[in-house]
């Protein structure tokens, strides 16, 4: 009986490559943005690392400024006491239990 080879070529190896890329890309964007990270940034990393771009990103934190700028754009805003970032409408902030809810303006006397 003869034996049968599997050749592996050059459009399937490349087509394999591009799907991992692209599955570490959506893992790696999902783990970001659960670091409250900005997740496009770890996609095109890990879009162009691949399986290394997540372990890189299992191991960071993202900074400061990245978590306030990915708060804000889901509409977020610093408490006055703590500078915590909290939703609009809270009327205590969560952090520091401190009244965060804006005083109604004085009536002339």
């Amino acid at each position: 009986m003869p034996a049968t080879t599997v050749s592996i070529t050059g459009w399937f190896l490349a087509e394999v490559i591009i799907i991992e890329h692209l599955i570490a890309a959506f893992i790696g964007m999902t783990l970001w943005k659960n670091k409250r990270g900005d997740p496009s940034g770890a996609f095109v990393l890990c879009a162009i690392l691949g399986i290394l771009g997540v372990l890189i990103l299992a191991i960071a934190t993202p900074r400061q400024k990245e978590i306030a700028k990915a708060a804000r754009s889901q509409g977020r805003v610093s408490c006055p006491h703590c500078a915590e970032l909290i939703m609009p409408e809270a009327r205590v902030c969560p952090h520091c239990q401190h009244d965060v809810a804006a005083p109604a303006p004085a009536g002339r006397l």
